[in-house]
C-alpha cells in the first residue's frame, strides 16, 4: 500500500457531565484523531489522547508532532507486514515520537487499523495468531462525586448493570474512606472495588488511607503518592497489604521499566495513548507480566469509539491483565463517533472484536462534526497545507 493523504482533527465532544479526580476536572474531550488514506482510497483511523498531568504532553504541542510525524511516512509504500512494523519501529523511536506517545498513538493505530482492513483481519491478529480469551469484562469507574444524590445515582446504575468491578477515585484521606464506606454499604461484599488516588497521598497518609481502608476490603490501590515520589512508591508498595499500582509514576524520566525492574510497586495501569501506543504497550505487558505484576488495561476519560475498539483489540492481546478500563462511550459522551453503543453492558462485557480493522466502522463525517481539522497532508503535493498552526 503506499500512503497517500492524512487528515489530522482536533477533536471536542462534549461530556454528559464534568468529570472530575485529584489532578483534573474535564466536561469535554481532548483527543487527537487521525485519518490516513491510501492510493485505493482505503481508510485507517487512529486516536490520541494528550494528557499533561500525566505524560507533560500539550495539546497544541501534540497535534504540531502528529503532523510532524504525519510528514514522515506520507508518500511511502509498504510492503508486507514486516515492512510497517519496521515503519513503526523506526518511527516510534525518533524522539518527535518519544516527547508525544499520544501523538505517535494516533498515527501507529491508524496504519494498524488501515493494514487490517486491507488484509481482511481484526487488528490484533497483526500481533498475535491465536487468543484463548472468552469474554471481555470491564470495570465500572466511579469519579470524584461531592454530590450525594449524584453517587447514589451512579451507585444505582452500578447495580443495574451488575457489574463485578468498580474502580473509585479519592481525592483525600476522609472523605476517600468516607464514600469508600458508603459504596461498599450500597453494593455489598461480592464487587470487587480498587481505589485511584491519583497521587493525593504523601506516603505517611497513604499507609493511613490504608489502615482504615482495611474494613473495607480493598482489591487494590493506584498511584497514592506524587508521580515523581519513587522512593516514596516503593515505601508504600513494601508497608501494604493491599497491592500498590502506578500510573503517573509510568511517566518520569526513569520509564515505566524502572519500575518494573526495581520492583517499585505491585502493578502498572497501562494505557494505550500514554504508552504510546500498541507496540510500546505490548512491550510493557509483557516485562510486568514476566515478573508477576497485576496489569491494569486502562483509558482516558473521553476516549471516542476509535481508542474503545483499540483498546478491546489490545485486550485480546493481554490475556493476564487483571482489570480492563475504557469503553464507557455513552456513560461520559454526548455523542460518540459511531451509531452503534459500543458501551460495556451487563457485567461490564463487550463483544470480541470479529470483523477487520478496529472492528467498527468510523464516518469521516461524524469526526468533522465534532473536530476542527488541524492539517491535511497529500502525497500528490507532498506539502502540508496546515490551519491553527
Amino acid at each position: 500500500m503506499k500512503i497517500d493523504n492524512i487528515d489530522i482533527y482536533n477533536l471536542r465532544i462534549p461530556f454528559s457531565r464534568t468529570i472530575r479526580h485529584r489532578l483534573y476536572s474535564r466536561s469535554e474531550t481532548q483527543s487527537i484523531v487521525v485519518v490516513i488514506r491510501d492510493h485505493h482510497g482505503n481508510k485507517g483511523v487512529g486516536e490520541g489522547t494528550p494528557r499533561e498531568y500525566v505524560t507533560g504532553e500539550r495539546l497544541n504541542r501534540s497535534l504540531m508532532g502528529t503532523r510532524v510525524l504525519s510528514q514522515k511516512i506520507i508518500g511511502r509504500k509498504i510492503g508486507p507486514i514486516n515492512d510497517l512494523h519496521a515503519l513503526l519501529n523506526d518511527l516510534g523511536e525518533t524522539d518527535i515520537a518519544i516527547k508525544n506517545p499520544a501523538a505517535f498513538c494516533a498515527i501507529e493505530t491508524a496504519l494498524l487499523d488501515l493494514w487490517s482492513v486491507i488484509s481482511q483481519k481484526s487488528l490484533y491478529q497483526l500481533f498475535i495468531k491465536n487468543h484463548n480469551i472468552e469474554c471481555l469484562s470491564y470495570s465500572g469507574v466511579i469519579p470524584f462525586v461531592g454530590n450525594e444524590k449524584e453517587l447514589l445515582n451512579v451507585i444505582e446504575l452500578i447495580k443495574t448493570l451488575k457489574l463485578t468491578s468498580l474502580k473509585v477515585k479519592v481525592i483525600d484521606l476522609e472523605s476517600g474512606i468516607s464514600q469508600l464506606k458508603r459504596i461498599r454499604g450500597k453494593l455489598g461484599s461480592d464487587i470487587d472495588i480498587r481505589v485511584d488516588a491519583n497521587c493525593a497521598f504523601s506516603m505517611k497518609t497513604a499507609m493511613a488511607f490504608i489502615k482504615k481502608a482495611r474494613p473495607i476490603h480493598l482489591s487494590a490501590i493506584e498511584q497514592p503518592v506524587a508521580k515523581d515520589d519513587l522512593t516514596g512508591l516503593k515505601q508504600v508498595s513494601e508497608n501494604s497489604e493491599i497491592p500498590i499500582i502506578a500510573d503517573e509514576s509510568m511517566y518520569t524520566p526513569n520509564g515505566p521499566f524502572y519500575l518494573i525492574e526495581n520492583d517499585i510497586c505491585h502493578g502498572l495501569n497501562i494505557r494505550l495513548s500514554s504508552c504510546g501506543g500498541f507496540r510500546k504497550a505490548y512491550d510493557i505487558y509483557q516485562q510486568a507480566i514476566l515478573k508477576n505484576m497485576m496489569v491494569v488495561l486502562g483509558a482516558h476519560v473521553g476516549e471516542t469509539a476509535i481508542l474503545s475498539l483499540a483498546g478491546r483489540n489490545f485486550a485480546m492481546m493481554c490475556p493476564e491483565a487483571t482489570y480492563l478500563e475504557g469503553s464507557f462511550s455513552k456513560y461520559v459522551l454526548k455523542e460518540d463517533l459511531v451509531n452503534e453503543d459500543i458501551s460495556f453492558g451487563s457485567e461490564g462485557v463487550v463483544p470480541l472484536p470479529v470483523d477487520s480493522g478496529l472492528g467498527i466502522k468510523i464516518e469521516t463525517s461524524a469526526i468533522e462534526n465534532w473536530s476542527t481539522r488541524y492539517s491535511a497532508i497529500s502525497a500528490s503535493d507532498n506539502r502540508s497545507k496546515g490551519w491553527n498552526s
